[in-house]
């Protein structure tokens, strides 16, 4: 079994899947368990991340940190038990680069930063199961978690992606050559290779689906394409939220989150737009770069992205990544987050 339902996060405690997925069971909880009511802070507190981190009984860590940002990104409440829970999941063993340190591998990422980077996916994951009312086994966690992080895949087998470079043939050249010279991505080439990607993964499918508990559903897009001879893995996540005058859904934000396999070079460009809460300002473009770029570069980029995308270039800001995932983790500059004032 790969998840089960928690049927109080599905509206009317129902929820139909596809004859292929139907391993899926509701959870229960033991009689023995008690549950326990959210925990209530002052306003000025509820957007301290330590103040929160110690009102849900959390080590004061860096991981706790994501717990609680990505918690209130989908606004769960901070309930002690959930936040322990969801710690518990991102530090399963199974799922991690070994727990002692080892010396920086090419790309300069030790052990320890590779544990650290893979939990932080998995909580990110956890959280998102739990906005939708599931909860993730290992595996099914695990496959979420490849999809959310481009960098996933490569951090989980250094040694096989150091053997692929030193010995690709010329076969595997010549195939990504011809992938390279096939023309520019296209908005549509990028959403038929999206799709396509999702539906191969039974498990993402389905999780695109579940809306979450704050009127708002968030659903990831994993894929990959050669470009110059280079491969580059992708992470499309986007933020649907409802329209109440018209019972729609309609876009408030997207992230395009990307990683060169050879360089280790990564991308993320967020897209944000008004929400359903009254906010009526154009659309922007912020852009988290890893390595940073010198200003001129910055410039430059800026310049190039205002005409190509028609976004005038103070809407737009160039930064240097320091998060993994800085648009979950607390930005509320980037997108819209529907926090719950009473966590």
């Amino acid at each position: 079994m790969v998840y089960t339902q928690k049927t109080s996060g599905i509206a009317g405690g129902k929820f139909t899947l596809e004859p292929s997925v139907q391993n899926l069971t509701s959870k229960t909880q033991p009689p023995s368990q008690t549950a326990k009511p959210s925990v209530v802070l002052p306003a000025a507190a509820a957007r301290s991340v330590p103040a929160l981190i110690a009102a849900a009984g959390l080590p004061m860590d860096k991981l706790s940190a994501s717990i609680v940002s990505f918690a209130r990104f989908f606004s769960l409440p901070l309930k002690p038990e959930l936040m322990a829970a969801m710690r518990r999941q991102a530090l399963a063993p199974s799922a991690t680069a070994p727990a002692t340190a080892a010396p920086p591998t090419a790309e300069g990422t030790s052990d320890l930063e590779i544990v650290a980077k893979n939990r932080e996916a998995l909580s990110l994951a956890a959280a998102a199961a739990e906005s939708k009312g599931v909860e993730l086994v290992s595996k099914g966690l695990e496959q979420f978690a490849e999809a959310i992080d481009p960098d996933w895949q490569k951090r989980q087998d250094p040694d096989e992606r150091n053997r692929k470079r030193q010995h690709k043939n010329a076969d595997e050249q010549e195939k990504e050559n011809a992938a390279s010279k096939t023309g520019s991505l296209s908005a549509a080439g990028i959403r038929e290779m999206a799709l396509r990607a999702a539906e191969k993964n039974p498990l993402l499918a389905v999780l695109n689906k579940l809306p979450g508990k704050n009127a708002q559903r968030w659903m990831v897009f994993p894929f990959s394409f050669n470009e110059d001879g280079r491969k580059y893995k992708v992470s499309l996540r986007i933020l649907l939220e409802t329209d109440d005058s018209r019972l729609s859904q309609c876009a408030v934000g997207m992230a395009v989150d990307i990683a060169e396999s050879e360089t280790g070079r990564r991308w993320l460009f967020v897209v944000k737009g008004p929400n359903r809460r009254g906010a009526t300002a154009a659309a922007g473009l912020t852009v988290y770069l890893q390595p940073e770029l010198p200003p001129k570069a910055v410039a430059s980029l800026t310049r190039e992205l205002s005409e190509l995308m028609e976004i005038p270039p103070e809407r737009i800001s160039v930064k240097n990544r320091t998060e993994s995932f800085p648009c979950e983790s607390g930005c509320t500059d980037d997108w819209p987050l529907a926090i719950n004032e009473a966590v």
